[in-house]
C-alpha cells in the first residue's frame, strides 16, 4: 500500500464542489418525484414541485444521521481492512442505499402528510404512501447506480501521492507496533522504508538510534533483547512484576542489559555473552515506584536513580551516589512516547500510546477503515497525510534522526 498525501483541504473549494453536485441532483429529484406524484395525486405539477422540494430538503438533513448509522453498521458487517472492505463494496452500497431509501420514504411521507393537512387536500393515506414510494423508486433507480459508479474504488492510491509539498520532511522515522501480529516496525513520514524491527510480539520497547538493537517487553510481559546481527531474542528478565521501560537499559555495544526491580529493590546486570548476572541492592529512597535506569555513552557505566554503576572487565560492579545529575552522557535511544499509559485497567498496561509529536510533526493512529498513521503539520496551511499500512498501528514514537534508518 502507498500513502496518500495532502497539502491542504480547502473548505471553500469543497463547499463549491458540493453545491455543484447538489443542485442538479436536487433538480432531478424534485422534477421526477413531482412528475410521478402528478400521475397519482389530483394536484397541479407546480404545487407538487414545491412539495417535493421541501420534502427532499428534510430528507437531505435526515441523511446526516443515516450516514453515521451506515458507518456503524459497516463496522460490524464488513472487514475493517481497506482492501477487504472494497472487495465487498457493492454489498455495502446496496445495504446503505436500502437504508437511505427507507429513511427517505419515511421522512418525505411524514412531510407530505403534514403538507396535505395544511393545504386541506383530499388525498388518502394510501395514496400518499403509494405516491411517495413510487416517486422514490423512480429516483433511486437512477441515482443509486450512479452513486456506485462514481464512488467505487478504481485507482491505486500511489497515483495521487507524488510531488506533495510537505513530504520534504521524509527523513523523520516513525516506529509503531502493528496489529494483529504485534511486531515492532518503522516507516518514514513519506511512506517509504517500511521495515520490521522486531518480528515478535512487542508490548513496549527501547531501541538503539540505528534501530539495530531493541530491548522490549514481550506480550507475556517478560523482558527481551533483540539484535539484528543475532536474529533472535534473548530472555533478560522473566517476571510477573509490572515495570516501565524507564527501569531498563542496554549498553552501547549491546553486551550488557540492566534492569531495576521496584519490588525487589535491586538492580541486575546481565552479561549477554555468557548469561552471568550481577545483583546490587538499591537504596530504600531511590525512586520507589519506578527506579529510573539509563546507560551512559561509556559501555561500562550506567545510572540508576541518583547513583552511578561502574563495571570492570571481571564483571564486578560498584554503585556510588551521583553528586551532579546535570549533563550526564546518556546513550541515545528511542521509546514509546505520546499519551501517558498507566499499568492499571488491563493486562497490557501502558497501552494507550496512540499519538506523538516530534518537532513540527504530529502523528496519531486510527483503527477500522481509517487504519494507519495520520501525520500532520501544526501550521494551518498544512494538512494531514493518511498512510495506510499492512496492519493497524497500535502505538508508536517519532524518531527525529536522519541516521536512524
Amino acid at each position: 500500500m502507498h500513502p496518500l498525501f495532502a497539502d491542504g483541504i480547502y473548505i471553500g473549494l469543497v463547499f463549491v464542489g458540493g453545491i455543484i453536485v447538489l443542485v442538479p441532483l436536487m433538480v432531478f429529484e424534485v422534477f421526477v418525484e413531482a412528475f410521478v406524484l402528478k400521475k397519482t395525486w389530483p394536484l397541479p405539477f407546480r404545487e407538487l414541485s414545491g412539495l417535493t422540494f421541501f420534502a427532499n430538503c428534510w430528507s437531505l438533513f435526515a441523511g446526516i444521521p443515516t450516514k453515521i448509522l451506515n458507518a456503524y453498521l459497516y463496522s460490524f458487517l464488513f472487514p475493517q481492512d481497506i482492501p477487504g472492505f472494497f472487495a465487498r463494496y457493492p454489498i455495502a452500497i446496496m445495504i446503505g442505499s436500502l437504508i437511505y431509501f427507507a429513511v427517505t420514504v419515511l421522512v418525505e411521507a411524514a412531510y407530505a402528510i403534514r403538507w396535505v393537512k395544511r393545504k386541506q387536500v383530499t388525498i388518502s393515506a394510501k395514496q400518499i404512501w403509494g405516491g411517495i414510494l413510487l416517486a422514490n423508486i423512480a429516483t433511486y433507480a437512477v441515482l443509486s447506480p450512479l452513486y456506485y459508479l462514481a464512488t467505487k474504488p478504481i485507482n491505486e492510491v500511489h497515483q495521487f501521492s507524488n510531488n506533495t509539498r510537505w513530504a520534504s520532511n521524509a527523513a523523520t522515522t516513525i516506529l509503531f507496533i502493528s496489529e494483529p501480529d504485534g511486531f515492532l516496525k518503522s516507516i518514514r513520514a513519506d511512506g517509504s522504508g517500511l521495515k520490521t524491527i522486531v518480528p515478535l510480539g512487542v508490548a513496549d520497547y527501547l531501541v538503539s538510534s540505528n534501530l539495530d538493537m531493541c530491548l522490549f517487553r514481550g506480550t507475556n510481559n517478560n523482558l527481551y533483547l533483540y539484535r539484528h546481527d543475532a536474529g533472535k531474542a534473548e530472555l533478560i528478565w522473566q517476571t510477573t512484576e509490572r515495570y516501565f521501560m524507564a527501569q531498563v537499559a542496554f549498553s552501547p555495544s549491546g553486551e550488557h542489559v540492566a534492569f531495576a526491580s521496584a519490588k525487589e529493590k535491586t538492580i541486575q546486570i546481565v552479561d549477554i555473552s555468557n548469561g552471568n548476572r550481577k545483583t546490587l541492592p538499591l537504596s530504600s529512597n531511590s525512586d520507589e515506584d519506578a527506579p529510573k535506569t539509563a546507560w551512559s555513552t561509556n559501555d561500562w557505566e550506567f545510572y540508576v536513580g541518583n547513583a552511578a554503576v561502574k563495571m570492570d572487565s571481571k564483571g564486578d560492579a560498584t554503585l556510588t551516589p551521583l553528586k551532579d545529575t546535570n549533563a550526564l552522557p546518556i546513550l541515545t535511544r528511542y521509546g514509546r512516547t505520546g499519551n501517558e499509559g498507566k499499568w492499571w485497567g488491563g493486562d497490557n498496561w501502558g497501552a494507550a500510546f496512540d499519538s506523538a509529536k516530534c518537532g513540527d510533526l504530529q502523528a496519531w493512529c486510527e483503527p477500522g477503515l481509517g487504519s494507519g498513521l495520520r501525520i500532520s503539520h501544526p501550521e494551518g496551511i498544512s494538512a494531514a497525510t493518511c498512510s495506510p499500512l499492512p496492519s493497524t498501528p497500535a502505538c508508536f514514537t517519532l524518531a527525529a534522526s536522519d541516521s536512524a534508518m
